[in-house]
């Protein structure tokens, strides 16, 4: 019977979140080392005029994303912002991937050259796209998939905007901003931001989507990213029993090595 109980304790407590966020440490795109690699690089092709740096923020989410599920990509030394070959994932070596794979498309808001995302060049994972209907907050149905994906063990890329209008003179409105949606947090969510203003960090800002880098995000469009979960050894679950203060109780101590931990007397 007490068996049973424990067991029932640990399903309840799977269900109700004690699982971390997804390990997802992210890209800073405005990160520059001493070359000015990768945040100097440009982007997209035809003559684009950006950079990873002011415009990167979904190629770099998108490259934490495709680093989260342990996928390298090969960058021969003539397609390579550095000059030279790489292997691996980082914003930069994802960014001369597309570049040379028929990753970048025309959007209606550039001015010149092909600068937006093709997402049909992207295989290495399943992409889903969906839209928030909701104005403000997040709609149930948005709430629902994006649970569901992150309780899968998959990433959510979401486009996300927190005034009325994403920044200086333009009329664009959505989808502002990119971020990595990582786990759950009471009734928001746990982000990886790619811009970190730090400009010698390369990794991204760890908050939610409550308090976003730019202001207090609201999801426009999201994209969840299907793959192989990769194990997560340093987040797995510690179970100790040990003799409770009352007669015939059990402590019952669930513990990560993050850190984590809960007590549950039976």
């Amino acid at each position: 019977m007490r068996t049973a109980a424990i067991l029932f304790i640990l399903l309840v407590l799977s269900l109700s979140g004690f699982a971390q966020s997804l390990s997802i440490p992210g890209f800073n795109q405005a990160y520059r080392d001493a070359t000015g690699y990768w945040g100097a690089c440009p982007m997209g092709t035809g003559g684009c005029p950006d950079r990873i740096e002011t415009a990167g923020c979904l190629i770099t989410s998108l490259a934490a994303v495709l680093d989260y599920y342990r996928i390298s990509l090969a960058v021969p030394a003539a397609e390579s912002c550095t000059g030279s070959a790489q292997f691996g994932m980082d914003p930069g070596i994802l960014n001369a991937w597309l570049r040379t794979h028929g990753g970048y498309g025309r959007c209606s808001t550039d001015p010149v050259g092909d600068c937006c995302l093709e997402w049909s060049a992207v295989t290495q994972v399943e992409l889903m796209q969906y839209e928030n209907a909701a104005s403000t907050g997040i709609s149930s149905t948005a709430r629902a998939e994006i649970d569901r994906a992150l309780g899968r063990g998959y990433p959510v890329i979401a486009g996300v905007h927190w005034g009325a209008h994403c920044h200086g003179t333009t009329t664009q409105s959505e989808n502002c901003h990119w971020v990595v949606i990582t786990g759950a947090a009471g009734t928001t969510y746990t982000i990886t931001d790619p811009y970190n203003r730090d400009v010698h960090d390369p990794h991204g800002v760890h908050t939610t989507l409550n308090h976003g880098v730019f202001g207090a995000y609201t999801i426009d469009r999201f994209v969840v990213a299907a793959g192989p979960v990769p194990a997560r050894p340093e987040e797995a679950i510690r179970i100790t029993l040990s003799p409770g203060g009352l007669p015939g109780e059990v402590e019952v101590t669930l513990s990560t090595r993050t850190g984590g931990e809960y007590k549950i007397f039976v």
